[in-house]
């Protein structure tokens, strides 16, 4: 069981992570915080594995609020949730010592992908990948419907796209800067969604559908 706070003013939103991460049965969250003063007063009690934390918030903001933790000597894997994607504040925020950085416009999947991958290890932060986020695919008619009548995510869409070019696994992690391990749930999920059974099919249903 991964424990969690988040940490976060908007409280639409924060509940919003909150109810999210409640329908996965490896995750627990401890508490919903509005402040960093608030967070660093919790972790003189609570030993929370994740902290999810925006960057913007009253009293004491994200920054300070990582650069206190790891002063403190506290061990929790800290995730940035925020809407900026600027180079300098990212890279300001590793140096604050974060373990992972997502947009908050990201897909609800991509934050679950994000929390497994910090916990076992296997996440990399690239400045790249943040902007790939950022980045919303252009849709056409028959791919918006074929996106809608599935049920996928825009990161579904887009590796769809690239199994269809013949990319491995490997290839499209790098392209992508995930793992190899996020591509695979990524594909088991995709061939769940649109009930096929193989890459073939997959490629075959897709291109049927884009005719349309």
């Amino acid at each position: 069981m991964t424990t969690l706070v988040l940490v976060d003013d908007h409280k639409l939103f924060a509940q919003g992570v909150a109810r999210l991460l409640a329908s996965d049965p490896e995750f627990s969250v401890l508490a919903i915080l509005d402040n960093g003063r608030a967070l660093l007063h919790l972790l003189e009690t609570e030993k929370p594995d994740v902290v999810l934390m925006d960057l913007n918030m009253p009293q004491m903001d994200g920054l300070e609020t990582m650069r206190q933790m790891r002063a403190a000597g506290y061990k929790a894997k800290i995730i940035v949730l925020s809407m900026y994607a600027e180079e300098e504040m990212i890279k300001r925020c590793q140096e604050a010592g974060i373990d992972g950085y997502l947009l908050k416009d990201a897909e609800p999947d991509e934050l679950i992908y994000t929390i497994k991958e910090v916990m076992s290890g296997e996440y990399q932060l690239h400045f790249s990948h943040i902007v790939r986020q950022a980045e919303l695919p252009i849709y056409t008619e028959a791919s918006r419907h074929f996106v809608n009548k599935f049920k996928l995510t825009k990161r579904e869409f887009e590796i769809i796209g690239l199994v269809k070019e013949g990319l491995t696994n490997q290839e499209m992690a790098d392209k992508l800067f995930l793992s190899v391990h996020t591509i695979q749930t990524h594909r088991k999920n995709i061939l769940a969604k649109m009930q096929v059974n193989n890459t073939a099919e997959l490629i075959g249903l897709f291109v049927e559908s884009m005719k349309a």
